[in-house]
């Protein structure tokens, strides 16, 4: 079981929102917050608000686009605490709604270079950075229920991120030590700024404890809204038959199994080196 106490947290996107939510649900347990954040009032917002909580809290003016706005938040972070324990790659935009034949493509452009190139550079900058620490760490990205099937019609660049994050964080799982943990974190419908407070979305604080729990158990993909399962299912029911009906499995089918022959190809070089 994963205790916060006097873990150091490092959140980005984290002023406002699932990431604020979480900031506290970490805090409340012990858990000493840093934050990134492009928007410098609410950053100080933050703060005051994880300071009436108890909660020990810094922040920082952070631009997840540019690597080297996130190297600046990696440095004030471990020079705050002398280490970094947890990493949530959070900040995320949804961008323009519309139809990709009819969509700008630079529009779509910033949604990739927030939501998938900036869990990228927190990924990188803070992978490595965990490594070279050598004790064990956790990084949990922000996907969506739409990483997994298209909750929100008519938002292309959107879905399409927030699929590419979870394929990130899957091929994550395979690159870094075991040491570090990495997981996936899946909101559905929160009441947040992203989703314009809109009337209907689950409490964001209500959100963060689901996560905390399974964060806790050390699970690696983080769900909520148990409705999801049919969207899910529906999908992967989907791919089922059309596998069945063209590519059924046969005796020796994994003489395709890319895995396996990776895996042949790796031994054959090494037997005649």
């Amino acid at each position: 079981m994963y205790e916060f106490k006097d873990r150091v947290v490092a959140i980005t996107g984290g002023a406002t929102g699932i990431g604020f939510a979480l900031a506290k649900a970490f805090g409340e347990e012990g858990a000493k917050i840093v934050i990134g954040e492009p928007r410098p009032e609410k950053l100080a917002e933050a703060v005051d608000k994880m300071s009436a909580l108890g909660v020990e809290s810094d922040s920082i003016i952070l631009d997840v686009t540019k690597i080297d706005s996130v190297e600046r938040f990696a440095d004030f972070a471990w020079q705050r605490h002398g280490k970094v324990d947890m990493l949530i790659n959070n900040a995320g935009i949804s961008g323009a709604r519309g139809l990709l034949h009819e969509a700008n493509l630079d529009e779509a452009r910033k949604v990739f270079d927030v939501n998938f190139f900036g869990v990228w550079h927190g990924c990188s900058v803070f992978g490595s950075r965990f490594i070279k620490q050598g004790t064990p760490a956790a990084i949990y990205n922000v996907g969506s229920e739409n990483s997994l099937f298209i909750a929100v019609p008519k938002s292309v660049a959107y879905v399409a991120s927030k699929h590419a994050v979870l394929g990130l964080s899957e091929s994550l799982r395979d690159d870094l030590p075991d040491f570090i943990h990495v997981g996936t974190i899946f909101p559905g419908y929160v009441d947040t700024p992203l989703t314009g407070n809109a009337s209907g979305g689950m409490n964001a604080d209500e959100f963060a404890s689901i996560v905390k729990k399974q964060i806790k158990a050390g699970e690696h993909l983080i769900v909520s809204h148990g409705y999801n399962m049919v969207h899910v299912e529906k999908r992967h029911e989907e791919i089922k038959q059309a596998y069945s009906t063209y590519a059924p499995r046969y005796d020796g089918d994994d003489e395709y199994d890319v895995r396996k022959l990776i895996a042949d190809h790796k031994l054959r070089r090494k037997e005649n080196s």
